[in-house]
């Protein structure tokens, strides 16, 4: 590796969040306060809300490619297929956003048709399998539905509920599925960093990249992506999440990834908004890409900070194996 080459590497293992400047700093607070306009409103409104809600349910019942055991994988699919092309795109194509680079080498990796759908028969092709033969389990789906579903090895339709969520219920869960995912897949991704075999074999082509940009986040191996979704999925599960939460978590999770390897630290990114430094953002992620040694979390940092004070936790077998260190 050249001299200046292994210079830029290293710079960008060093990105941290910068502070605001100027009327930057103002925005998060905007952007928090219309956020709180915005929950009031939905408070004052929570009866036509669930009243929508509930015509929604019922239609959506309805809907065969709803009751599609594929649901989930091609709603999923089809989100990020509309995400990674617009959002990242905007970002890199709009020249007021250069400042908000966390390194001058973040980019912008065009997408044609043709890759989208090898990424996408790629993505769907171990999903589908699992919807096949798997049994979807949803809150309040009839015991006698279940063991009805139980009769036939394969699926073609998820057993809904009947009954749509609350308001409430749609808010608690859809937060509380995301921070669950959150440290669910912070203890595998510590895993993968910590066992050189895991590295080698399941995520060392996540870090296989010169340059930060949007589609690094769908670059996994089977094995990886299989146990992203799995995390997102059990996390939704063990919150007793509805299918209308569900839908609604996918672009949320979905947003999320793809903000995280963009490699733009915009004042209104979710991590400014959200204070205390809870979230780690653009930066702390491009800094994990390059480096390596923490910043584990996919979206928060409360898990990062508790353990980052143990050697053992900063040790880089990434690197390792890069340096064939570690067979």
């Amino acid at each position: 590796m050249e001299k200046k080459e292994l210079a830029s590497r290293e710079s960008m293992a060093e990105v941290k969040t910068r502070p605001l400047e100027g009327w930057d700093r103002c925005v998060p607070w905007i952007m928090r306060a219309v956020i709180l306009l915005v929950v009031i409103v939905l408070k004052q409104n929570s009866d036509t809300i669930q009243k929508w809600i509930d015509s929604t349910w019922s239609d959506l019942l309805t809907s065969w490619v709803f009751n599609s055991v594929y649901f989930e994988s091609w709603h999923a699919t089809l989100t990020y297929a509309i995400v990674i092309p617009i959002y990242p795109f905007a970002l890199h194509y709009i020249p007021y956003f250069d400042r908000y680079k966390v390194h001058p080498s973040v980019t912008y990796v065009h997408t044609t048709g043709k890759d989208l759908l090898m990424e996408a028969v790629t993505y769907l092709t171990p999903l589908m399998l699992l919807d096949t033969f798997t049994i979807k389990k949803y809150v309040g789906v009839h015991p006698s539905v279940m063991a009805q579903k139980r009769l036939s090895f394969i699926q073609t339709t998820r057993p809904l509920p009947i009954a749509p969520p609350t308001v409430g219920q749609v808010g608690f869960q859809l937060i509380s599925s995301v921070l669950l995912f959150d440290f669910m897949f912070f203890c595998f991704h510590l895993l993968f960093h910590k066992n050189a075999w895991l590295y080698k074999t399941v995520h060392a082509l996540h870090h296989k990249h010169d340059v930060m940009h949007g589609r690094v986040t769908n670059l996994l191996t089977v094995p990886e992506r299989i146990v992203l979704i799995l995390s997102a999925n059990y996390a939704l599960r063990f919150m007793g999440s509805h299918p209308i939460t569900r839908m609604l978590f996918v672009p949320v999770f979905i947003f999320l990834l793809v903000d995280n390897h963009t490699g733009y630290d915009l004042p209104f990114g979710i991590h400014r908004i959200v204070p205390f430094n809870l979230m780690g953002g653009p930066a702390a992620h491009m800094a994990h890409h390059f480096k390596g040694t923490t910043h584990y979390q996919p979206f928060f940092t409360y898990m990062d900070t508790l353990l980052g004070k143990y050697n053992s936790y900063s040790s880089n077998v990434g690197k390792k194996v890069k340096e064939n260190k570690i067979d």
